[in-house]
């Protein structure tokens, strides 16, 4: 079976056709080619570095062309390092869970370094599964198998899974009106189109009828992504044949946007999670359009959003009672003649109580040791929302991580006040910052 070669790096990582030849060989060239004109219709996504070198941005996930896929993972993780054994990924939801408690966030950390050294295939997908209004959360994908198999494996794998689900259930069948000239009498005959076409073929009948088939929108759709991913799978061809098979009836989606908009009934709510499957395969509908549909297949998240959505799904289950907001908008940092811009939006937000705002980043305590590796910028902004909403608890949060460890440790036990400016009720009162490290969900 012809395998997929497979390039993994880490995001705003550089590389060059010199990094491809290990693995690519004669088809270095080609591949370089198909992500450099990726990169020209994509910059957002992909960019140069400079004229010979291409550098991954701040997303991560695939791109996938027609001579191989570059895989690009967050940038916590060392590929050069990074353990490959074969054991089951250290994602505690409740140890989590604990760490995400309102009264007790900084107390139930007990993560260690040797949690951290796992495949970065486990963090990035487990992140996923975090998301809203995304099929990831349901697949009973093993770590073991993640660990496994390269990231777009990951999720074709995850696609027939559903579809093993779906069809375990039950395949969606509806009537379909059905008009035919035929040998015999069957549903109700239509007079006027029978006299026209059997007026010397007293043998046939044209009749309308209904017809219970399974060539219907959804499963159209199914069997559409089915056939998309056939060629861009090496591990998973059989399976995608195999369950090709299963819909032998079913013709190919010819609309997808017409297709999409067919409603299920309640009955067949399981369809709506490969659905979401094939919205993601032939939409793009992920976080991240790009351009060049035919030269390349990419499934990109921004690495911002996707650590905002992770913080966000575990603070609310360990908190279900508390009205927490996310985006919260509707404060603005100038008001002027009833004119308002620069709108804020907290990460998170909960009414008069707190604030939260996550950051992607790794704090670089070495440029200023005073400042313990909190931008200028991101005080500034903070210091913000404390004044717009009224909020005396303000939180960064940051991923913990290796190189974040030390960082956690000097910080464990300071608060970082700055004096509020008349706002509030005393004002003396100090806003207290704090600074928080989330576990990550290797």
């Amino acid at each position: 079976m012809k395998t997929i070669n497979t390039f993994s790096i880490i995001e705003y990582q550089a590389f060059s056709k010199e990094d491809l030849k290990e693995i690519f060989k004669e088809k270095t060239e080609i591949f370089y080619k198909e992500l450099e004109d990726f990169a020209k219709n994509n910059e957002s996504l992909l960019g140069f570095k400079n004229k010979n070198t291409l550098k991954a941005k701040n997303y991560v996930g695939i791109i996938q062309t027609k001579s191989g896929v570059l895989e690009i993972f967050p940038k916590c993780t060392n590929l050069d390092s990074y353990k490959k054994e074969d054991k089951s990924s250290n994602y505690d939801k409740e140890k989590l869970k604990k760490y995400y408690e309102l009264e007790n966030i900084s107390k139930n950390d007990d993560s260690s370094e040797e949690d951290l050294k796992n495949d970065p295939r486990n963090l990035l997908i487990n992140m996923l599964k975090t998301l809203k209004n995304f099929p990831f959360k349901k697949s009973q994908i093993s770590s073991l198998q993640i660990a496994k198999m390269p990231l777009f494996e990951v999720f074709i794998a995850m696609f027939l899974d559903e579809f093993d689900s779906v069809y375990k259930k039950g395949l969606m069948r509806s009537y379909v009106s059905s008009e035919e000239n035929r040998t015999f009498l069957k549903g109700k005959l239509l007079f006027n189109e029978h006299i026209k076409s059997n007026l010397i073929h007293k043998e046939r009948f044209f009749t309308s009828s209904d017809e219970f088939v399974l060539d219907i929108a959804p499963n159209r759709l199914i069997k559409s992504t089915l056939n998309f991913l056939k060629s861009k799978t090496s591990l998973n061809k059989y399976k995608i044949i195999k369950a090709m098979q299963m819909l032998d009836e079913v013709e190919f989606s010819t609309n997808y946007e017409k297709d999409f908009s067919f409603e299920i009934s309640r009955h067949f709510d399981y369809y709506e999670n490969i659905l979401s499957w094939c919205k993601i395969f032939l939409q793009n509908q992920s976080f991240a359009p790009y351009k060049g549909k035919n030269e390349a297949f990419a499934l990109l998240f921004p690495m911002e959003k996707l650590f905002e959505n992770y913080v966000a799904y575990m603070f609310k289950l360990a908190n279900p009672s508390e009205n927490i907001k996310t985006q919260s908008s509707g404060k603005y940092l100038i008001s002027k003649n009833d004119e308002k811009c620069f709108m804020l939006k907290p990460d998170l937000y909960i009414e008069n109580k707190m604030i939260l705002d996550t950051k992607w980043k790794i704090p670089d305590d070495n440029e200023d040791e005073k400042k313990d590796g909190i931008s200028q910028s991101d005080l500034y902004q903070m210091f913000a929302y404390a004044n717009k909403y009224e909020i005396k608890e303000i939180y960064l949060i940051y991923p913990l991580c290796e190189r974040t460890f030390d960082l956690r440790e000097k910080l464990k036990t300071k608060d970082i006040k700055f004096l509020a400016q008349g706002f509030l009720k005393a004002c003396d009162e100090h806003v207290k910052l704090k600074v928080f490290f989330a576990p990550l969900p290797f």
